[in-house]
């Protein structure tokens, strides 16, 4: 049974890889996007596949680790490829040179050439990487975001498989209230790494903030399902996007949206791994209490969480909704784990 679900699985790959190959012969910048998420499950694919056997050969495993590298090279994606090379090098230890030689001299050089291309763009881009080493845009000027804006433009331009950029992207968009450009980055981001909780997290309260509001009901309701299921943040997001998208609903339609807001915080309250969610999900159900009796939320919200600090620098009237919704879009996945 396991060699048939590896066979499966590579005959899979394979198919991906195929249609990938087409797509880049298009040319157009939307074609080598969609070949370059291709490659990316293709690469997944051939991952799988080796995790399948039970005891898989040396030479099958360095087999493996140059396929799953060569689809992340065609894919455009050097970081990803980075890390597949390691692989690549771990797993011909041990083994017969010719034979390395044989699996591994065809990828070398695409590799190599992929990677010394990246790292000339990335140079060549001071202010995306300053941020890259950071790994924040708090504190960044309009001017220096703008810059930023368009350095990463040209770079995924010609390297757009780096899930990580368009993050990046988002992020970027996201701080200058772009919300067409912050959709599409963030999509772009979870079209690549699918099974990035944080992406899909994420894309819940992007959704309620950027999209019409039926576009956004769309994609919270493909999420509703599922929350039993799912992880603290997105539980957190979800119920925050409903709070917003309530907004916009008739007297009847919010009370149902909070309502649903307040099952996804209780989940997620009961799934936090982390100190900080523990308080955001806390602070998100206080929110709900306030607003399902028919009183607006107070500070007080923030000091009953344990959020003092963010409190501390709270106005005094302030519309704690928008504060709390702010926060949870703007803030890194550093701070988020604290």
């Amino acid at each position: 049974m396991t060699d048939d679900r590896y066979a499966l699985t590579l005959a899979s790959s394979g198919k991906l890889k195929l249609r990938a190959k087409a797509l880049l012969a298009d040319g157009s910048a939307d074609a080598i996007f969609t070949a370059s998420v291709l490659l990316h499950e293709a690469a997944r694919a051939q991952r799988r596949a080796t995790e399948l056997l039970p005891e898989c050969p040396p030479l099958t495993r360095l087999t493996s680790a140059v396929e799953e590298c060569a689809c992340l090279v065609e894919a455009l994606d050097p970081p990803g490829a980075a890390d597949a090379w390691g692989d690549v090098l771990r797993s011909k230890d041990g083994l017969d040179a010719k034979a390395v030689r044989a699996v591994v001299s065809r990828l070398g050089p695409k590799y190599e050439s992929l990677h010394g291309a990246f790292a000339r763009a990335v140079a060549a881009s001071p202010a995306l990487l300053a941020m890259r080493n950071a790994r924040t845009i708090d504190g960044l000027t309009a001017a220096e975001r703008s810059t930023a804006r368009k350095e990463l433009a040209v770079v995924l331009a010609t390297f757009p498989g780096v899930t990580s950029f368009w993050w990046l992207g988002y992020r970027l968009a996201e701080a200058e209230d772009d919300k067409s450009a912050a959709w599409d980055a963030l999509r772009r981001a979870r079209e690549l790494e699918p099974n990035n909780p944080r992406f899909r997290a994420m894309s819940l309260l992007v959704a309620a903030w950027a999209l019409p509001l039926a576009a956004a009901e769309r994609h919270l309701e493909s999420a509703r399902g599922s929350l039993e299921r799912s992880e603290a943040e997105l539980c957190l997001m979800y119920a925050v996007a409903q709070i917003s998208l309530a907004r916009k609903a008739s007297e009847a339609d919010r009370k149902r949206r909070w309502r649903h807001a307040r099952d996804a915080a209780d989940i997620g309250v009961a799934r936090a791994t982390t100190g900080g969610l523990r308080k955001d999900l806390r602070a998100v159900q206080l929110v709900l209490r306030e607003l399902l009796a028919g009183r607006k939320p107070t500070i007080d919200v923030l000091y009953l969480a344990g959020l003092g600090e963010l409190a501390s620098i709270a106005k005094t009237n302030e519309n704690i909704v928008d504060l709390l919704t702010t926060r949870f879009r703007r803030e890194s996945e550093r701070e988020r784990a604290a």
